[in-house]
């Protein structure tokens, strides 16, 4: 049995994660483009809403396949809601999850594979959109069109490679009472940046701490997690050591954010041994902005 790496969205510039939107301008800029991703998302990468069905977007690529550690077969989730075809008239839909044969923690993620442990994935008509680790997961529908949808978690490793075999899904009808106004593009002067305010390099880091993060000329929104492009607009990844290696460097990728704070843990880390911190920013598709933006502090873990 295989498992299979996160579907990701093509899409341009990106960071955030709960909703917050900053610096938008109306002067005419030149947006970096998102590297494409090694496993293309088969949701249409344009920057306009989802579709009311789940046709292909970004041409697709096989998914690379990934050896699966010891009882990963034994990872499997449930939706207990909502019920499939239910008529969402809200502009988000949250889901109840459950999940037997591993323990759910976003701690480990992007540190080496752990027996037992793992996080799940959230889709929406195939495109990432987000990683979990508690029984409920809310996906916003900003910039979806009314329609028919298919929602599914996926487990995932630490790594997020996923068992794809075990995959769930359920199919919501979105009829909103009140449509929300679709997000457009937005340009910028300069460049997009992402400058680490804290921890300081060199520093010592234990348990869980805060990495703050300052971005400037990039939009963070985590409402658009997963939708196709909106240029100016994103969210940034936490990543250890690497951004290199299967998945554009998801391997090693403790999260997502898109606020200036990610809250990050020292779990699965040897007591006195050193890592980098490398927050980037990423489209709504979780494709790396290119050339890539990012910034680097070397910190001790005790």
């Amino acid at each position: 049995m295989k498992i299979r790496i996160p579907h990701l969205v093509l899409a341009v510039a990106g960071t955030a994660l709960i909703a917050a939107a900053c610096g938008d301008s109306d002067t005419k800029s030149v947006t970096p483009t998102s590297r494409p991703a090694i496993t293309q998302a088969t949701q249409p990468a344009a920057q306009a809403p989802t579709t009311a069905a789940p046709t292909p977007a970004a041409s697709a690529a096989t998914p690379e396949m990934m050896p699966m550690q010891p009882g990963a077969e034994k990872m499997k989730l449930a939706i207990v809601s909502p019920a499939n075809g239910a008529i969402i008239t809200a502009n988000e839909v949250t889901l109840d999850v459950t999940a037997t044969g591993f323990d759910l923690t976003c701690d480990l993620a992007g540190k080496p594979v752990q027996e037992g442990k793992g996080h799940y994935h959230t889709e929406i008509d195939r495109s990432l959109v987000d990683m979990e680790c508690t029984p409920q997961a809310t996906i916003s529908l900003q910039n979806v069109k009314p329609g028919m949808h298919t929602l599914t978690v996926v487990p995932a490793q630490d790594d997020h490679a996923e068992v794809h075999e075990n995959a769930v899904s359920v199919t919501i009808d979105y009829q909103p009472a009140n449509p929300l106004a679709a997000i457009k593009d937005a340009t910028f002067a300069t460049q997009p940046s992402i400058k680490i305010i804290s921890p300081k390099a060199g520093d010592t880091v234990s348990g869980n701490f805060d990495i703050v993060v300052e971005v400037q000329n990039f939009n963070l929104s985590c409402d658009l997690f997963g939708k196709p492009a909106v240029a100016g607009y994103g969210h940034w990844h936490l990543n250890l050591d690497s951004t290199s290696g299967p998945m554009m460097g998801m391997g090693t990728m403790a999260g997502m954010s898109c606020t200036t704070v990610f809250h990050a843990s020292t779990a699965g880390l040897a007591p006195g041994s050193t890592h980098t911190l490398i927050p980037l920013l990423t489209d709504n598709g979780h494709a790396p902005l290119d050339p890539m933006v990012s910034d680097k502090v070397e910190v001790k873990i005790q």
